[in-house]
């Protein structure tokens, strides 16, 4: 045998008895590694074969053999927590991290258990230890941000989007949250710098400079904005926003005719949405006068949404209102009717409308169009008041108490309630009704009792009817009070004083009546002369009577008065 024969064979001896002896040491050992692989390797295939508890049991067998059984312990905080045995699922996790520490798979489970348990703190040390072997994993950068956010460490928050960033390269996403927390830590050059560098990246994207522009106008810094305004309109002439930021940049630099100029190239962008388009126009109109300009703009304007949008309202409504501003209220009327035909449930169109229709005179039109608005309306009060009119102006007395009677139930606003019965009192006026027509009014007064127009109707009829005369003058001295110069009201107190016998007092407020009316109406010369002849000026009392027989609007009782110089009532 050679040497290396001899060597070989000595080697081999000394081998074999070693292990001889050593798997006498050690025989049980062996055998508990020998059932833990074996139940180890079970319960992973029933785990795959989604029979759970059955895996739980061959774990739980496999860390009997071997209580040392960190991967045991892996899978069993998995399955523990999935039966809601969260509590054992920690430990086991815990275990197996001390067991075994360099396993990053475990630390990441047991960190999974500190964050669904709001231990954000021991979180973030499983994770800072992460981070170490592997700075720029952004799945750990994004756990790390998340959990930094819960307890509120912003600083740090923006450090790691800065790393994750130079992993990625600058994008939205990043940006617009470094900006956000930047808000919140009240560093607005910070944001500023931000924005700046992702518009930077990206030198061809508008929104990016039109949220840059935002931002310099937010600090204040508007001509730099407008210096990026200029920049986008150069890029994309059609951008959808790129009008409004001029409008309001030149509206607060007092550039209103550029203002103006940018209002309509806003209307008339075909990318910007109609919605903002009917928001611009009510704020460019919101704070105008309604003078010249402003109605030859609303002109303009309204030319403009027919043209880009003929199948909208809007810009019918108006030119509607253009005209019924210039009081051309036949075209008004036409462009309203253009409205509701592209919108019927346009509310203000169809109140525009019967506003119209009432300017023209046009009962026929207004019960029409009021009934038509009543079926899109039927709680809206206000076109129970329209249609009441129309039918007092048709003559139709008892059918318009009963529509002003519906209106005024549905009216929660005092002002319209008193208008409600304010008619229904002039009705029952027409129909003879003059305990319903006091009622009605006193109704009015009770609600406001400065009405100067129910105030002087209540004390003329009172005065007719010789009724209540004291009440009647304190209620016609009311109006004179707040309208001295009212011509109405000065008849009617001249009337009163007249019921009352006070004729030289009435004469001298008929004589201030003609000072202040040049054109006076009939019923004025008529009340002048029954007060002349009371006064016994008989002679000037005829010829007063006889310029109001001219005119018209008299009593029944002119005729006789002329032919016999007598008075009667």
């Amino acid at each position: 045998m050679n040497k290396v024969g001899l060597l070989f064979a000595i080697l081999s001896l000394l081998l074999t008895n070693s292990l001889d002896a050593l798997c006498q040491d050690t025989l049980s050992d062996r055998n508990g590694f020998v059932k833990n692989a074996e139940f180890f390797s079970k319960g992973i295939a029933s785990k795959y074969n989604e029979r759970y508890d059955e895996a739980i049991d061959y774990f739980e067998k496999a860390l009997e053999a071997f209580p040392e059984d960190h991967a045991s312990m892996y899978e069993l905080s998995s399955l523990y927590n999935e039966n809601s045995l969260q509590e054992k699922g920690f430990e086991m996790i815990k275990k197996a991290v001390e067991l075994d520490s360099t396993n990053k798979w475990y630390k990441i489970r047991l960190a999974d258990f500190y964050r669904r348990n709001n231990d954000y703190h021991s979180f973030i040390d499983i994770y800072d230890n992460l981070l170490k072997d592997e700075p720029n994993n952004l799945e750990y950068l994004e756990a790390y941000i998340d959990a930094l956010l819960h307890i509120g460490d912003l600083e740090k928050v923006t450090e790691k989007l800065d790393v994750f960033e130079d992993n990625v390269g600058v994008n939205e996403y990043l940006s617009l949250q470094k900006m956000e927390i930047y808000n919140l830590l009240g560093k607005p050059d910070k944001v500023i710098e931000e924005m700046e560098k992702l518009s930077d990246a990206y030198p061809y994207e508008t929104r990016y400079l039109s949220m840059l522009a935002e931002i310099y106008v937010n600090n204040k810094r508007e001509d730099d904005a407008y210096e990026i305004y200029l920049e986008i309109k150069e890029l994309n002439p059609e951008d959808p926003y790129i009008n409004i930021s001029l409008l309001e940049y030149y509206q607060k630099k007092g550039e209103l005719d550029k203002a103006y100029e940018e209002f309509i190239l806003s209307i008339k962008n075909k990318n910007l949405d109609y919605n903002t388009k009917a928001q611009i126009y009510e704020y460019w109109f919101s704070i105008k006068d309604d003078d010249e300009t402003t109605i030859s703009q609303a002109e303009e304007a309204g030319k403009a949404f027919i043209e880009m949008h003929p199948d909208k309202e809007l810009g019918y409504y108006v030119m509607g209102t253009v005209f019924f501003n210039n009081e051309i209220y036949d075209k008004a009327q036409t462009y309203y009717l253009e409205a509701i035909q592209r919108d019927s449930s346009s509310f203000i169109s169809w109140y525009q409308l019967v506003f119209t229709d009432m300017e023209l005179n046009n009962s026929d039109m207004l019960y029409e169009h009021s009934n038509k608005a009543l079926r899109f309306y039927p709680e809206q009060p206000i076109f129970y008041l329209f249609n009441g009119i129309s039918l007092m102006e048709m003559e139709r007395y008892n059918e318009a108490i009963d529509v002003f009677k519906k209106g005024r139930f549905m009216s929660a606003d005092k002002k319209l309630t008193s208008s409600f019965d304010t008619y229904t009192a002039d009705a029952y006026h027409q129909l003879g009704d003059k305990k319903n027509m006091y009622l009605y009014y006193d109704k009015v007064l009770k609600n406001d009792p400065n009405d100067t127009y129910v105030l002087n109707n209540y004390a003329y009829f009172l005065a007719v009817d010789g009724e209540r005369l004291d009440e009647a003058l304190k209620m016609s001295a009311m109006t004179i009070e707040e309208d001295p110069k009212n011509v109405t009201y000065i008849d009617t107190y001249a009337w009163v004083l007249y019921k009352l016998g006070r004729y030289k007092e009435a004469k001298k407020w008929m004589e201030k009546l003609f000072s202040y009316d040049k054109n006076p109406q009939g019923v004025n010369y008529e009340h002048y002369g029954d007060i002349l002849y009371k006064l016994g000026d008989v002679k000037k009392a005829v010829q007063n009577w006889k310029k109001a027989k001219k005119l018209g609007d008299t009593s029944e009782f002119i005729d006789q008065k002329i032919k016999d110089e007598k008075i009667y009532e």
